[in-house]
C-alpha cells in the first residue's frame, strides 16, 4: 500500500514534535503499523498540507481519521484550526469523510483530576472537544471516545506515556480491524 491509500490517516499537529516526549512516543507506537499513515502539518509544505483537493484524495481512500495533538490552552496547536477552516470546511460537504471515523489523541500536562467539573481546569477534556465532536457529526463522521494522555507535567508522566501507548495500539487496530470487517475490501 502506498501513503495516499492507507485505512488510518492520522493527522499529526504538533509544532515541535522533535522534542516532543508524549506525542512523539504515541507517533512511534503506529508509525510501522501498514495501514497507517502519518502526516505532520507542521512538517509538510504549505501548499499541500492546505490543499483540499489532495486532502479529499487521501481521505477517501480511508476508513478513518485520527487528528493528534498536545492539548494546551484548552485547543490544539493553531495549524489544525488553520487546516479545518481550509480543508475540512471543503472536505465536510463532499462523500471523502462521510461515514468515515474520526477521533482524537491528545495529550495533557494536568492529571485526570484537574479536568472536571470542580477540578483546577473546570471542565472535562470532552466538553473542550465539542467542536471536534461536532464537526465530525456536521460531516456525516462517525465520532470515536477521545484518547487522552493525562499528566504528561506530573511525575506520572512515564507511566502515563505507557499507558497511552497501548491504548494508542488497541485503538488503532480496532478501527483497523472494524474496516477490514465490513464490506469496504
Amino acid at each position: 500500500m502506498d501513503k495516499d491509500s492507507k485505512q488510518v490517516v492520522v493527522l499529526l499537529t504538533h509544532p515541535n514534535i522533535k522534542e516532543s516526549r508524549a506525542n512523539k512516543a504515541l507517533m512511534d507506537a503506529i508509525s510501522d503499523m501498514e495501514e497507517v499513515a502519518i502526516y505532520n502539518l507542521y512538517e509538510m509544505h504549505v501548499e499541500d498540507a492546505f490543499n483540499a483537493e489532495i486532502w479529499s484524495t487521501i481521505i477517501s481512500h480511508a476508513s478513518a481519521l485520527v487528528f493528534q495533538f498536545p492539548f494546551y490552552w484548552m485547543s490544539a496547536p493553531s495549524l489544525l484550526k488553520k487546516w479545518l477552516d481550509e480543508v475540512f470546511t471543503y472536505l465536510a460537504k463532499t462523500p471523502a469523510v462521510a461515514g468515515k471515523t474520526l477521533m482524537v489523541v491528545t495529550t495533557a500536562g494536568s492529571e485526570h483530576d484537574a479536568y472536571r467539573s470542580g477540578g483546577r481546569n473546570r471542565f472535562t477534556v470532552d466538553e473542550l472537544l465539542r467542536p471536534y465532536q461536532a464537526s465530525a457529526v456536521h460531516a456525516g463522521m462517525v465520532w470515536q471516545t477521545p484518547l487522552v494522555v493525562y499528566g504528561m507535567g506530573t511525575s506520572e508522566a512515564s507511566k502515563n506515556i505507557a499507558e497511552g501507548i497501548n491504548c494508542y495500539k488497541q485503538r488503532i487496530e480496532a478501527l483497523v480491524k472494524k474496516d477490514i470487517s465490513s464490506d469496504n475490501w
